[in-house]
């Protein structure tokens, strides 16, 4: 991208681009922000569409569908996934169990503990960019739900200055895709690989296909492959 006027179907193409990336964060960040329930079951299992060439994307993206798909209609398989969120991300349930607790700062503070400097920051971009975490979530600013979250209105809004279809409009797009390149650089990229590493081990003793492992895995994949993409349009 630069800071010309696009032709329309470049203008298209990145729109287009722009949509499928928000509707993935929107989805990752929904299931990382609670338990999964009937009607998020169903939408990955039936109606969440992505395409890629990336084989640990498809792979764990077809992993998530079938886990998804056997709890459908399910209310012990949805028990099951609601008993593994609040262990693996809670720390509930057997002391000995492996947990993976959804912060930044837990990964990037010097002491290891939730509410440090990544907290900070992360409110501070909300407030910079006039934004303020939904009041129904309680946990802190930089929960991984909150941040997959951002990263799905920056693209939202990417799209909506490109549909002005003017110069303006272009260069306020090419700015938020800096936006969100900046944020994946100083905050996802800083602990998600960490963060699904440690997913995968906490959630494989549910089996080496279980949903948690799966999206472990997507996530991870995902997010790196989304900055690189983005650092290529710039």
């Amino acid at each position: 991208m630069s800071d010309i006027l696009l032709d329309e179907e470049t203008r298209s193409g990145l729109a287009a681009l722009m949509e499928s990336r928000a509707n993935v964060y929107r989805l990752l960040s929904r299931c990382f922000r609670s338990e999964v329930d009937e009607a998020l079951a169903r939408d990955i299992a039936e109606a969440f569409t992505f395409e890629s060439d990336d084989a640990t994307l498809t792979e764990a993206l077809a992993a998530m569908e079938r886990a998804a798909a056997a709890a459908v209609g399910d209310e012990q398989a949805l028990e099951l996934l609601a008993v593994t969120f609040d262990r693996v991300f809670f720390g509930m349930g057997p002391l000995t169990a492996r947990h993976a607790f959804p912060y930044e700062s837990v990964y990037t503070s010097d002491r290891g503990i939730m509410m440090q400097e990544a907290y900070a920051a992360m409110t501070r971009t909300l407030r910079e960019q006039a934004l303020v975490k939904d009041a129904s979530f309680t946990e802190p600013e930089d929960h991984l739900a909150v941040e997959l979250a951002f990263m799905a209105t920056l693209a939202d809004r990417t799209v909506a200055f490109l549909a002005a279809r003017d110069e303006a409009g272009d260069a306020a797009a090419t700015e938020t895709v800096r936006q969100s390149l900046a944020f994946a650089q100083s905050h996802l990229l800083n602990w998600i690989g960490r963060f699904c590493a440690e997913l995968v081990l906490a959630a494989t003793p549910d089996g080496e296909e279980s949903f948690y492992v799966a999206l472990a895995r997507f996530t991870a994949r995902f997010v790196e492959g989304d900055a690189e993409l983005l650092e290529e349009m710039l």
